[in-house]
């Protein structure tokens, strides 16, 4: 039997934080998801204004499956570290090979799981599996300029404004701005240095 002793630099998965951990989404995650998937909050907050069905997530999922295959796209189900507890999903889509270039989603499904840290937990370790296990270059995000807890999330681990999508969303009755926001590899690296 052959035991492989990884360098010190490798021994920590990119894939755990400190209070979360990322996993592959399976289709047993569907009931989970759809514990909260059809609250207005989540609909609003996603941009998707209609209720959909279990079928319709059931679909979803298994697109994701064939988007990983296709190396277009990677989504995970995010769990406590302790209790493995389902707390939401998290996405890299969009990839593109050429430019290195990636967009960013996470959703945290239910609310008394807001504000504990396991969003800005959850982005760390997508930006590590983006910068260190794909290798992307850069990884954009759009967020409602309401959305003041995301952006605040988002600011905090390094993500800077870079555009205003101005009323381009229609929302609750009126037009809402979305920002664009965006990280690149070297600044992510240099956050990252600072908090070692």
């Amino acid at each position: 039997m052959i035991v492989l002793m990884l360098p010190n630099s490798l021994k920590k998965s990119p894939y755990t934080g400190e209070k979360i951990k990322l996993r592959a989404l399976e289709l047993s995650d569907l009931s989970s998801i759809m514990e909260h998937w059809n609250t207005y909050a989540v609909r609003i907050g996603l941009g998707k204004y209609i209720p959909e069905s279990s079928t319709q997530r059931e679909e979803w999922i298994k697109a994701q499956t064939q988007k990983a295959s296709k190396g277009e796209g990677y989504t995970f189900a995010i769990e406590t570290l302790e209790t493995k507890n389902f707390l939401g999903t998290c996405s890299l889509n969009k990839i593109n090979n050429v430019s290195r270039t990636a967009f960013l989603s996470v959703v945290i499904l239910n609310p008394e799981n807001h504000g504990k840290g396991y969003g800005t937990d959850a982005v760390r370790c997508l930006l590590e599996v983006a910068f260190r296990v794909l290798n992307l270059h850069r990884v954009e995000l759009h967020v409602y300029s309401f959305m003041k807890e995301a952006i605040h999330v988002y600011e905090k681990v390094g993500f800077k404004q870079t555009g205003v999508r101005r009323e381009a969303s229609y929302i609750d009755g009126e037009y809402r701005d979305d920002l664009v926001m965006d990280i690149l590899r070297r600044e992510y690296e240099e956050i990252t240095k600072k908090m070692l």
